[in-house]
């Protein structure tokens, strides 16, 4: 069972149990059907969308090397629960399978950063 995200982005029509945050973070995606990057898209500690010209099939276990920041990778293996083509892209929705507890705790402080500016700027006085 997957732990709460921190509060994000919301969609409103999304009906997951945990909201996504929006997001744009580089992957690395190594899979056994294909491997190469993309992007992910929204995240939250339960899973993630992502883009890649790399050729899945839904169910597969593959393993993602996400870029938050600069400085900051974390691994994580997912399973592929939804595929679907953008133009000439590959959309895949996936279920985070594996994430080490220190991978965990610097994917979770990066879905709290996406809302932080917002909160401080607002805690501040600070008007938008």
């Amino acid at each position: 069972m997957c732990n709460p995200a921190p509060r994000g982005v919301v969609h409103i029509n999304d009906r997951r149990r945990e909201p996504r945050a929006d997001v744009s973070w580089p992957v690395q995606v190594a899979g056994i059907s294909d491997f190469g990057a993309g992007t992910v898209i929204n995240a939250n500690l339960c899973g993630v969308l992502f883009s890649t010209y790399a050729e899945l099939k839904e169910g597969e276990l593959v393993v993602l090397r996400i870029g938050l920041d600069a400085a900051t990778v974390v691994e994580c293996a997912v399973q592929i629960v939804r595929a679907e083509k953008q133009d000439d892209i590959n959309a895949y929705g996936a279920d985070l399978r594996y994430l080490s507890s220190a991978d965990r705790q610097k994917l979770s402080f990066a879905l709290l950063i996406l809302r932080e500016p917002a909160a401080s700027g607002r805690s501040r006085g600070v008007s938008g």
